[in-house]
């Protein structure tokens, strides 16, 4: 019964993401770096400093207020929504299919991503508004109702997003329950029950709990994982220059596997696209939500956030990943995808698995932490802050079935879900990219806002 189950689902997830969509999400990249300017090379060092710099050091760049947060919390929490195991156990799935060449087109993607998500990110501050509470909501349903004028793929967009977190909860509890049975014995059921009450705790105090726990949690995760990424990758550093070597080769079918060298390029291509996109969301429409509650003064503010996402999520994280991945040489030894990255860790030094053990669990629990908030704002835009309100009840149960789930199972689903989100925002973003280029010409033109914020 699974089995075949599973055979549907794999059916219907080749053609959702089949070369088509592929090829527009690349597209719709490529469309916005020339809308913007290429914003993501003109002014990275100035969005670098901005959004991460200054926060860290203290700098605030919006303020808090009973209806919305600060930009540094939003860019935190987004980033605990999309650093989680796509970083790694995503980036391991992708390179067993798709070979190393896999890293490659997760760059790719992720070069004119960094535009794709800057863009999303302003629309949704462009075509926001306050819900019954006060509170800043948007997200892509508000600029598909606003500025497509079409209420109806609003509505099913925001399902689509309901849909979409449901399986991220799948991805993320199967990975901790993965982990944990891994790691230290546990048994998956149990796990499931004690991440249902982990996150009803944090469910229950709403946005403000959410952006201030991610706020703590994300620069001490993410640095946790790079220090250890990066020992393992210098103890092997004599073997990097090949792994690059195979990374560029791969990617181009230059090392063919079944089906040929285009067949390999493709499948590569394939599978570091929509990795990369589930990693860094951009083009997904889900960070458009979380950063439409930032009180900035200008969307553009904002929307440099989804830069710094893209850059630390998949150049800085993802990449570290796959050359560990490859460096040691554990891709093709056959044990589960959740797993890989612990195993790679282990070849160098037994107790560094628990690195990559502890930085799993951290990734994937801020993940479930965030992505209940996509949900409720979805709910929210169908059927009222009643009903949504209800979902922190619902969303931390199906932790227990992500948990029992089959790892292959639960990233089919969500590669289904992904894309059922993908395409509605996709087609928004095509039609409203004068929105975009208006509002980035207005603020980097405009001394008061672009100088005078350097300042």
């Amino acid at each position: 019964m699974l089995d075949q189950l599973q055979s549907t689902l794999e059916f219907i997830d080749g053609k959702l993401w089949g070369d088509w969509l592929m090829f527009v999400l690349l597209g719709v990249g490529v469309l916005y770096t020339i809308v913007t300017g290429a914003v993501q090379v003109r002014h990275f060092g100035y969005i670098i400093k901005k959004t991460l710099w200054e926060p860290i050091r203290g700098k605030k760049n919006g303020e808090e207020d009973a209806g919305g947060i600060t930009s540094f919390q939003a860019l935190c929490t987004a980033v605990a929504s999309c650093v989680g195991s796509g970083n790694i156990v995503g980036v391991s799935t992708a390179v067993v299919a798709g070979g190393l060449g896999a890293i490659f087109w997760m760059w790719v993607a992720a070069f004119v991503g960094m535009a794709t998500k800057y863009s999303e990110i302003v629309l949704g501050l462009l075509y926001r508004e306050r819900n019954e509470q006060g509170q800043w909501v948007g997200g892509p349903m508000y600029y598909i109702k606003k500025g497509l004028h079409a209420p109806w793929l609003a509505v099913l967009c925001a399902l689509f997003m309901v849909t979409q977190i449901i399986g991220g909860n799948f991805i993320q509890s199967n990975t901790i329950s993965g982990v944990m049975n891994q790691s230290f014995g546990v048994a998956p059921l149990v796990t499931g029950i004690v991440l249902v009450a982990l996150i009803f705790i944090v469910t229950l105090g709403g946005l403000h709990r959410l952006a201030h726990v991610a706020q703590k949690l994300v620069p001490t995760m993410a640095l946790l994982y790079v220090v250890g990424g990066l020992i393992i990758i210098l103890i092997n550093a004599p073997k990097v220059p090949g792994v690059f070597v195979e990374i560029f080769q791969s990617a181009f079918g230059l090392r063919a596997m079944a089906g040929g060298a285009m067949g390999s390029m493709i499948i590569a291509m394939q599978k570091g696209v929509a990795r990369g996109l589930y990693s860094n969301e951009a083009g997904e429409g889900s960070a458009p939500v979380i950063h439409s509650s930032a009180n900035v003064k200008h969307p553009v503010q904002q929307g440099m956030t989804g830069v710094t996402e893209v850059f630390l999520d998949t150049f800085v994280i993802c990449t570290i990943t796959g050359l560990v991945l490859g460096v040691t040489g554990v891709i093709g030894s056959g044990v589960p995808d959740n797993v890989l990255a612990i195993n790679a860790f282990a070849t160098v030094w037994e107790p560094l698995s628990y690195v990559v053990s502890v930085c799993l669990l951290l990734f994937s629990s801020t993940t479930l932490m965030s992505q209940w908030y996509f949900g409720f704002v979805g709910l929210n835009y169908v059927f009222g802050a009643k009903v949504a309100d209800k979902f922190k009840y619902v969303f931390p149960a199906f932790c227990i079935i992500g948990a029992l789930l089959k790892v292959e199972m639960v990233w089919t689903i969500q590669d289904i879900a992904l894309a059922l989100l993908t395409i509605p925002n996709l087609i928004a973003m095509i039609v409203l990219f004068p929105k975009v280029r208006k509002a980035t010409r207005e603020f980097f033109s405009d001394p008061e806002l672009y100088e005078g914020a350097r300042r």
